[in-house]
């Protein structure tokens, strides 16, 4: 427990932190290597139940394949339109995989990154066609941890990882919909507590970072959608989800939490599809961020459930005039809603 908390700190102080611009490290050595076999033995990557909803046919892992000095190539298995790639990249190092998608079509690429406990790390990215355009960064003087938007052209498309701290094993999720998709869909079960939430390729399976739930989270996803971001002064965008039949939490599910992250006031009650929560938020600030969290509580049969949105920004006054606009809120809190809408306790 005092191994988590710390972790949680450290992840804390990484957020209060960060600015929007971080300098890019000195390019690494490229290894092109192939992927390991063997699957990930660490969570929080969700497992996926045998009839998604709504898309069905999801395919299982496919192994990418790799010639010396070529990219390892990502191919979905028939009639796939994801895959989660298990690799390990030592320090120092970056490796290229390749997807080939075409013009119109909705990409999404993002890295669950393992962290050992009392470490930090994350896995930055570069995004580019064969073509030379460059889908992220944007700018020399940025970072890249995750992309998500419409494809400007049919050709194979190459994701560099280069990892930076402690990450001795990591997923890649790259999604690709098919031709007018804008959405693909993944569903979370969790067979302890019996509730199960479907969210869109606009989310990925992430760490969590401190918050004001009760006890973690059993879900955590990240919104990855570049367009809600860009140019704006969004930083990250999470959704939490669990459960838990602890007699002391469930006994004080709807009490507000006084250890979280921001002082919580009560709202009131609010159904969400056909369950009563009890509504709470809680703001917080620091170092010129914002920490807005939308925090829901229900007791049921013996368990406490909580979900929470969690926006992080940074202040518009920290940026100078023209360069960022305010982030678009109700867009965000429309998106995580979305999710929320399709719980169902089982």
């Amino acid at each position: 427990m005092k191994k988590e908390f710390f972790l949680l700190f450290l992840l804390f102080l990484l957020a209060s932190c960060a600015s929007p611009v971080i300098p890019l490290v000195e390019s690494p050595v490229v290894e092109d290597t192939a992927l390991p076999v063997l699957p990930a033995t660490f969570t929080p990557i969700p497992t996926f139940t045998e009839t998604p909803l709504p898309t069905a046919g999801f395919p299982t892992f496919v192994a990418p394949t790799a010639l010396p000095g070529q990219p390892n190539v990502i191919q979905f298995a028939a009639g796939g339109t994801y895959a989660d790639v298990t690799d390990v990249i030592p320090m120092g190092a970056s490796k290229t995989y390749s997807v080939n998608a075409m013009k119109g079509q909705v990409m999404s690429v993002s890295v669950l990154p393992q962290i050992p406990d009392s470490g930090w790390g994350y896995v930055p990215m570069q995004i580019k066609g064969a073509d030379g355009s460059v889908l992220c960064p944007q700018t020399l003087d940025q970072e890249c941890s995750f992309w998500r938007g419409v494809l400007p052209g049919t050709q194979e498309y190459l994701v560099t990882l280069t990892p930076n701290g402690d990450v001795p094993q990591f997923v890649l999720r790259v999604a690709v919909n098919p031709p007018g998709t804008d959405f693909q869909y993944f569903q979370y079960q969790d067979p302890a507590t019996g509730f199960s939430l479907a969210y869109s390729d606009a989310f990925v399976p992430a760490l969590p970072v401190p918050g004001n739930y009760k006890f973690p989270p059993q879900l955590s996803l990240r919104l990855v959608d570049s367009s809600v971001y860009e140019n704006t002064n969004l930083g990250e965008v999470f959704l939490f989800a669990g459960g838990t039949a602890e007699a002391q939490i469930v006994a004080a599910c709807m009490e507000s939490n006084v250890s979280g992250g921001g002082s919580e006031i009560v709202v009131g009650n609010e159904t969400i599809n056909g369950y009563t929560f009890v509504h709470s938020t809680a703001d917080g600030a620091g170092a010129g961020n914002l920490y807005q969290q939308e925090i829901y509580r229900m007791a049921n049969d013996g368990v406490c459930y909580e979900v929470i949105y969690y926006i992080h920004s940074s202040n518009i006054g920290n940026f100078p005039p023209g360069i960022v606009t305010e982030f678009d809120r109700n867009l965000v809190v429309q998106r995580l809603s979305e999710v929320f809408s399709t719980l169902i306790i089982q």
